[in-house]
């Protein structure tokens, strides 16, 4: 047994180690890259909820080695020779600080280490502790020779390699949180492994380190440098659009006289990347001798723009970054932006990156309709309305539609009907515009002739959105009419949802009810809940609250209108007497408070009851009945039962013509069917 001194000034374990990486995935890189500067051609991490394991076969280091060079914090990490006839390798990591990234994962760990000719169970074994490395700047550890534990028994067949076990873990491990693991440790490095012979696995899975899960939802991409077509279009087999950089030529060759070589691509959504957490790759990359040196080498450049959150890209910079002298920031968050030559190389992707949104928005909108719910771009009535438009209306529908996009681009789901108002709102300005424009041409025209041809088609416009404004006028009462619709078949639905939504839509009942509840003075029209007290004498009194009650131009007196939910069931189910006595104490009750009802007949305030369309005549099997004897006796005190049933038939029945006309006009795209 002997010790291993760490010589950590400074408090470089906390510098260098717990405060440089925030989450998982970087930390577990650093040690990832060690094992791979040491030749290993496997690398196994195995995660579980109070521990996580690095094991590598790599050429492992001696007690001399582990002093030299694992225990001195901070050194130039030196070359390693290749081992098993593996080509050389260029070293991912340079100041020898990678280690510490352990700590950052937890606040223990052990090493075992074993280097070529060892006896066959000869393993180095000693834990660090964070605790007490930061309570000195010297710290001691023993060092102790040892078989490896039966933990790690199908990896006693090593002639090397190198172990960590960090446990007292800082994080909790979840499938989430290896999922995530999992595609952000591919992201981290781009290696060809069929070439460098090597394997990274994450709890028994292999990882793919020439790929990303992203790849095959690119559609656009501009390569530069000295990528070849043939090699570009190997890595996205499914690019739709593929075009090398040229739009301006200095820039194009300082990449491949730098040799920088990379990517920027488009997706189709947004979420397109990103992880099952949120966690988003839509950044462009540096990558030096395989792993990565930049998680968003744009950042210092970041602007609004919609596109960025459609962009990724990954650039391959290992000679640039080889010749920069101490190139990572001290935070180890990325390239040093105040070193000259990686501005200039931020300012040049900067360029590329403006190329490509320029790109990306002449494709979404050469593209807009494609964005479209499949059940709206294969609607006929659309499709009909398109195929009308000028070339210019179909530019600034695209416009409009793009915009849209998006909207329907993101996570967040939206509803179909919000989606067809937006549509068909668009369709209204297409129309809109072509009227401006008409109006703009007619002011600059001088030649009467030709001011007369522009009136004419002026004034058909103006026809046209005359018959449009008709047109949105219907799309919202239908859009009235698929609502009620779908409260009555939710059983669930609540009384007073069905009396908001009459309210706010009197004209169902009766067609000439046309109140607008959004205009102030229009509000005592139409009233919700109006109450009275019914004096029944003797310091009697009843409460009454009036569901709808409604005063019209058509109609001397208030007419009363109660509703029940659409489940004829409960205080909904009800029967002639029980109708008949609520009736005639609301009749009462307005009698005694409104003083120029007091001469007036209870009869001649007119009262629409509206019940479950499972209402009918005796015998019918309904669960709501009347006889004839009864259905007569409230006619005469002019009490009308209506059904929600016979609400919707009179409304679509009303609409019908409005709709064949508007459908053979075309004026806009009637989305309320898929004919």
């Amino acid at each position: 047994m002997t010790s291993l001194k760490f010589s950590i000034a400074n408090n470089a374990v906390t510098h260098l180690g717990r405060n440089l990486y925030s989450t998982t995935p970087p930390a577990l890189a650093e040690l990832v890259a060690n094992s791979y500067d040491a030749y290993a051609t496997e690398v196994n991490i195995k995660l579980s909820n109070d521990s996580i394991v690095i094991i590598d076969n790599g050429k492992g280091l001696d007690l001399v080695e582990l002093e030299q060079k694992y225990a001195i914090i901070g050194s130039e990490k030196q070359e390693e020779a290749p081992i098993n006839g593996l080509d050389e390798r260029k070293p991912m990591g340079k100041k020898g600080i990678g280690k510490l990234a352990a700590f950052s994962l937890g606040n223990i760990y052990t090493v075992y280490s074993k280097s070529r000719g060892s006896s066959a169970n000869d393993w180095l074994k000693f834990t660090l502790n964070y605790r007490q490395m930061t309570a000195s700047n010297d710290y001691d550890v023993e060092v102790t020779e040892t078989e490896l534990p039966e933990e790690f028994s199908e990896f006693e067949s090593y002639t090397s390699g190198f172990i960590v076990k960090i446990t007292d873990t800082r994080r909790r491990i979840t499938e989430a949180t290896r999922n995530n693991i999992r595609k952000q440790l591919s992201r981290r490095f781009y290696i060809n492994q069929s070439k460098t012979n090597f394997k990274l696995k994450l709890d028994g899975q292999e990882l793919e380190l020439a790929s990303n899960e992203y790849y095959n939802k690119i559609q656009y991409v501009v390569y530069f440098g000295n990528l070849e077509e043939d090699e570009i279009k190997s890595k996205f087999e499914n690019v739709e659009i593929l075009e090398k950089y040229s739009k301006i030529p200095h820039i194009a060759t300082y990449f491949s006289n730098s040799n920088i070589s990379g990517w920027i691509g488009t997706t189709n959504k947004p979420k397109d990347l990103k992880n099952e957490d949120g966690a988003s790759f839509a950044n462009i990359i540096i990558l030096a001798n395989g792993k990565i040196a930049d998680e968003d080498i744009l950042k210092s450049k970041s602007n609004a723009r919609i596109a960025n959150n459609y962009i990724v890209g990954e650039i391959v910079a290992d000679d640039f970054i080889s010749k920069l002298d101490d190139p990572i920031t001290s935070s180890r968050q990325g390239l040093d932006d105040s070193i000259p030559e990686v501005e200039e190389l931020i300012l040049n992707l900067d360029k590329v990156r403006d190329f490509v949104i320029e790109r990306w928005d002449e494709i979404r909108r050469e593209n807009a309709i494609e964005n479209l719910p499949e059940r709206i771009k294969s609607n006929q009535s659309y499709t009909d309305w398109l195929s009308g438009l000028t070339e210019e209306q179909k530019k600034i529908n695209n416009k409009l539609l793009d915009l849209f996009s998006n909207k329907l681009d993101d996570d967040v789901a939206l509803d179909a009907n919000a989606v067809d108002s937006m549509v068909t709102s668009i369709s209204t300005v297409i129309n809109n515009i072509e009227a401006d424009d008409l109006i703009a041409s007619f002011e600059e025209e001088e030649d009467s002739d030709a001011q007369y041809a522009l009136l004419f088609k002026l004034m058909t416009n103006i026809a046209k959105m005359e018959d449009l404004n008709h047109a949105n006028l219907i799309r919202k009462r239908l859009s009235a009419i698929e609502k009620l619709e779908r409260l009555m078949a939710d059983d669930s639905t609540a009384e007073k949802v069905f009396e908001k939504h009459l309210s706010d839509n009197p004209w169902l009942i009766n067609p000439y009810w046309n109140v607008d509840r959004n205009t102030p003075t229009e509000t005592d029209y139409l009233r919700n809940q109006e109450f009275f007290n019914l004096d029944r004498g003797n310091d009697e009194f009843k409460r009454n609250f009036l569901d709808i009650s409604i005063r019209v131009a058509e109609e001397e007196y208030p007419i009363i209108i109660e509703l029940k939910k659409n489940t004829a069931d409960g205080y909904a189910r009800v029967d002639f007497n029980m109708i008949n006595e609520q009736i005639t104490n609301y009749r009462q009750a307005m009698i005694q408070n409104i003083p120029e009802l007091r001469t007036v007949d209870e009869t001649d305030i007119k009262v629409i009851f509206v019940l479950s369309e499972n209402t009918g005549m005796i015998g019918a099997g309904n669960k709501i009945e009347f006889t004839a004897r009864e259905k007569q006796m409230l006619d005469i005190s002019n009490i009308t039962i209506l059904k929600y049933s016979k609400i919707i038939a009179e409304a679509r029945k009303m609409y019908q013509d409005h709709l064949k006309y508007q459908k053979e006009a075309k004026l806009i795209p009637d989305l309320s069917t898929d004919s």
